[in-house]
């Protein structure tokens, strides 16, 4: 299993539709981001379906979607009471889209239905935690501000194309340094964080007026 980790690739660049369309499902979604929680594990059906409060049933044929992806593999397989059972591994640390499928013309649907998922899934996840009480920023009135407090930011502005190049190059930077693996031993805090960058274009290609 050490060698599997070992030639886990870092980041996956999905690039075809049908990959595309493996993520386009809420529950996929959900069994890829509980088994990146630990990208080094081998995980059970059943306990991925205890996590997500859902019967193993119904997770096996989105299973096989994702594993038919590239997205996870098996790592190892036994006889459990006469059935076969597999634990699987994710492929990747991270995914990104490739710019060729973003780019395409007929992607389009398939990109709304995959960031309509993506975005739901991001908005149940905060919601939960806001409701929860886990989402946490210090009082105006603290004395030390929480180093890992939330920051939430929201950017709709016009830059020039040099700005706007440079604030683009300098975020797919921070990406690639932590997209890196971490320490595993001291790696327990869980961090939520959704990026995406773009700047509007008419069909044609150029910017807008």
């Amino acid at each position: 299993m050490a060698d599997d980790a070992d030639a886990m690739a870092v980041v996956r660049e999905v690039d075809d539709v049908e990959t595309l369309k493996a993520l386009s499902d809420p529950l996929r979604l959900a069994i890829l981001r509980t088994m990146m929680s630990d990208v080094r594990g081998s995980h059970r059906v059943k306990d991925i379906a205890q996590l997500l409060d859902q019967p193993p049933t119904r997770l096996y044929r989105h299973i096989k979607v994702l594993e038919a992806a590239g997205l996870i593999k098996v790592t190892q397989t036994r006889m459990v009471s006469g059935i076969q059972e597999s634990q699987y591994q994710v492929a990747q640390f991270a995914l990104r889209l490739s710019r060729d499928l973003l780019a395409a013309p007929g992607n389009a649907g398939d990109l709304a239905d995959a960031f309509a998922v993506a975005l739901n899934d991001f908005r149940d996840r905060l919601v939960r935690d806001i409701i929860s009480g886990r989402f946490q920023p210090e009082p105006e009135a603290a004395e030390k501000p929480d180093p890992l407090g939330p920051m939430v930011v929201a950017l709709d502005r016009r830059l020039t194309p040099e700005r706007a190049t440079e604030f683009r190059s300098r975020l797919s930077a921070l990406m690639e340094e932590f997209n890196r693996p971490d320490d595993e031993e001291n790696a327990v805090v869980p961090v939520e964080f959704l990026l995406m960058f773009w700047a509007p274009k008419e069909p044609t290609g150029e910017s807008p007026a």
